[in-house]
């Protein structure tokens, strides 16, 4: 009874372990990048855009502002914790996720929604399109490299 005890225990522990990105289907990793994005615009609803742009990024990750290249979590953080525009309201959601043959990349891109002051008072609101690259780390975690 024991013996039995012991490899229904192992069966539900592996059974409940998370899946390695090497298992997963080309489904299940268009899935985890959703559901990256969604996490993304969560914490930096929650915590501001420097937080959110800085966690999200590969430690070599690029995003273009202002027709600037800025790379670097440190130089993604630091861009805008300087930024003088209040934001309000900053959304997005992809309408299209793909990823590469070998599920170590993907690509998103969807609409965006702004709402902001700007440093003289102005009150803006803009609507766009974003485009993001992402890659697999080796930790397994997804990370943007272009935003």
């Amino acid at each position: 009874m024991k013996s039995f005890l012991a490899l229904l225990c192992i069966f539900v522990i592996v059974g409940c372990s998370p899946k390695k990105a090497d298992d997963l289907t080309r489904e299940e990793v268009i899935e985890e990048i959703y559901a990256m994005e969604q996490a993304f615009n969560d914490l930096l609803a929650k915590e501001g855009r420097a937080v959110a742009f800085a966690h999200f990024a590969a430690e070599d990750g690029s995003i273009s502002r202002g027709g600037r290249l800025i790379t670097g979590k440190d130089s993604i953080h630091a861009y805008y914790a300087r930024s003088t525009t209040q934001i309000l309201t900053l959304t997005w959601k992809p309408t299209f996720v793909d990823v590469s043959d070998d599920l170590s990349m993907a690509y998103t891109w969807g609409p965006t929604f702004f709402k902001g002051i700007r440093e003289n008072g102005e009150q803006f609101e803009n609507t766009g399109t974003f485009h993001s690259i992402w890659k697999r780390q080796a930790d397994g975690s997804w990370r943007y490299v272009y935003d």
